[in-house]
């Protein structure tokens, strides 16, 4: 994993804002979003293993994208200058199925016994993928595109275009979805589709504030990197501001 900090003098280092990409597994995706945030708090993202397109005879699941993002934090964490007395407030964003590697990831922290590095204080999903995702389509839609993606994509299986079974790999996991405030960004063009009640229903059970981005793309840290970055820069300040009274 390759993990690049980014900061400004203006900037302020708590919470660090930790930026996880989807499938790809690519820092480059947040290559407009990134900069912004930057300018309000220090900022980190990583390239890691892709899913979709794993290196010969790698087995690239859930579980190893996991690990080897808490690895990475960690050792973060460590390079800011965080200890185990003192962990590193950290405010997790996933887009896509990131924003589910997030979530398990801000949970195992939640429930380890062994100290970390790293204090989870929130969590943002962006354009998440979820369980019922399904967009209107027809369950015979969805199994021949699995099929095809499963044939075409080595390991791709349980994660379509369209993001029908990304949460399949979870249903045994307590996500413990409540402990912390969470904030969803998603398309505007699925307002009134069956994807936005779907979203809309999934942001109230886990008690997520839900906001609509000016673009249609999935990529709205690409197509829409202003709302997403001044979205989750308020969210941020909001934490910090929590934080720092119950401190006090």
């Amino acid at each position: 994993m390759r993990v690049q900090i980014g900061k400004t003098s203006a900037a302020k280092p708590e919470p660090l804002i930790w930026l996880e990409a989807g499938l790809g597994g690519s820092m480059r995706s947040w290559n407009l979003t990134f900069p912004i945030l930057c300018r309000a708090f220090y900022c980190a993202r990583s390239t890691r293993s892709p899913i979709l397109h794993p290196e010969k005879d790698a087995e690239v699941t859930w579980q190893s994208l996991v690990t080897e993002m808490r690895t990475g934090g960690e050792k973060t964490a460590a390079h800011l200058g965080a200890t185990f007395d003192h962990p590193l407030p950290i405010v997790l964003v996933g887009h896509s199925y990131g924003a589910m590697l997030v979530r398990v990831w801000a949970a195992q922290l939640l429930k380890s016994p062994t100290p970390s590095r790293i204090k989870p204080v929130g969590i943002v999903q962006i354009d998440p993928s979820f369980e019922g995702n399904n967009e209107g389509a027809s369950p015979l839609y969805q199994k021949l595109e699995q099929k095809i993606l499963a044939w075409i994509y080595r390991g791709a299986a349980r994660e379509q275009p369209s993001f029908y079974l990304a949460w399949q790999d979870l249903q045994e996991i307590d996500l413990l979805d409540r402990q912390l405030p969470q904030l969803v960004i998603s398309a505007a063009h699925r307002r009134s589709s069956k994807t936005w009640q779907g979203l809309t229903s999934y942001a109230r059970a886990i008690d997520a504030r839900l906001v609509r981005a000016d673009s249609s793309r999935h990529h709205l840290q690409l197509f829409d990197p202003v709302t997403v970055a001044s979205q989750i820069i308020e969210f941020a300040k909001q934490i910090n501001v929590q934080t720092n009274s119950k401190g006090n």
